[in-house]
């Protein structure tokens, strides 16, 4: 039986070169998903005798006037007829990465039509991050991101169903293996409203793009009041921790300076309350006395200083220093010119830093 086929074959051969059969459409090119089938139809006008399908160049199926010959289980043959026309149909199963291939028709004249098989990879499609809810009016992003594509798809978007112009999302490809794919795509949004946000990824193999969504719910922004008032109850309590602060650095100061005034003070009292001390002129003791208030030289200072002979002064700076009273012996005659002292007349030491000499002449 397939001897009969094929020297029929060869008589529809002969047969064709003689008679003019010419191909009113050839196979287009077809892109499939891997593992699914391709189909090529090549269109010959009547009277036709034989149809051969090449690949690269190599006969894989035979259709004569008696039926297909077959060598490659892979490839399978259907026909159309019309009044005017014989189509044959050429389909390849299951095809593999391996199957990207020129397809021919030849009628056995020198009009031959090819096409091209493209074989593509559909891969995973999902967002990098589930977004729930935002904030009204917020601007966020939305990652989407196909993986273990050939060729890499082409992107897009929607929101409610409506495409979301191109200039609001970005695209890149990163190729994760010989044969694959990976694409990711940015969305930048803003939602005054609740909202279902679609990611299309498409290639020709594709019938309809593949898809993934997601329902964005809108909350609405938190109240700015509500801000306010958490500055104007915060920054009094600022204000108030940081005086306390500053009074308890200023008190601890003032602390640290008054143990240096006090003695400085006692230093002053001391100096002011010594006992009476002996005191000589030109070589000669005189017995008295320091009144700090008057120098000590010539009788010009007592005789010419106003606030010394006031009767007030004395009689107040007396007063003030009878604890000092220091009785002195009778001063020779010959001393200075100066005549005896009163012996029981006291002498005051005023606290003055000034010294003066306070004595009685006859």
């Amino acid at each position: 039986m397939v001897t009969a086929r094929r020297v029929l074959a060869l008589f529809s051969i002969s047969l064709g070169v003689c008679l003019s059969t010419t191909i009113i459409e050839g196979p287009k090119d077809a892109f499939a998903l891997v593992h699914s089938n391709a189909a090529f139809n090549c269109t010959v006008s009547l009277p036709w005798n034989i149809i051969i399908w090449m690949i690269e160049g190599k006969p894989i199926l035979t259709i004569v006037i008696g039926g297909p010959i077959i060598t490659n289980p892979q490839f399978e043959n259907q026909n159309y007829t019309t009044r005017s026309t014989f189509t044959s149909e050429l389909i390849i199963s299951r095809v593999t990465m391996q199957n990207n291939m020129t397809v021919q028709c030849n009628i056995q004249t020198e009009e031959i039509r090819q096409a091209f098989l493209f074989v593509q990879v559909d891969g995973q499609l999902s967002f990098a991050t589930e977004i729930s809810s935002i904030e009204q009016n917020r601007v966020f992003n939305i990652v989407c991101k196909a993986e273990g594509w050939n060729p890499a798809p082409a992107i897009l978007w929607k929101k409610n169903n409506t495409n979301i112009d191109s200039k609001m999302y970005s695209t890149t490809v990163q190729q994760s293996s010989e044969n694959r794919y990976n694409t990711f795509s940015t969305l930048n949004l803003t939602l005054s409203v609740s909202s279902k946000i679609t990611c299309l990824a498409n290639i020709k193999a594709l019938p309809q793009p593949r898809t993934t969504a997601l329902f964005i719910t809108v909350k609405p922004t938190a109240d700015r009041n509500q801000s306010w008032l958490i500055i104007a109850i915060v920054v009094p309590i600022a204000v108030a921790i940081l005086l306390i602060i500053l009074i308890i650095v200023i008190v601890i100061c003032l602390r640290r300076r008054k143990p240096y005034e006090t003695r400085y003070q006692n230093e002053l009292r001391k100096r002011s309350s010594k006992t009476p001390q002996e005191m000589s002129t030109n070589g000669k003791e005189i017995y008295g006395v320091d009144n700090t208030g008057m120098s000590i030289g010539s009788e010009n200072d007592y005789r010419f200083s106003p606030s010394l002979t006031s009767p007030y002064w004395i009689d107040m700076r007396s007063r003030e220093m009878n604890r000092n009273v220091l009785e002195t012996p009778p001063a020779p005659a010959d001393n200075y010119g100066v005549q005896e002292r009163t012996q029981s007349q006291p002498m005051n030491v005023p606290g003055n830093p000034r010294k003066i000499r306070h004595m009685t002449t006859v």
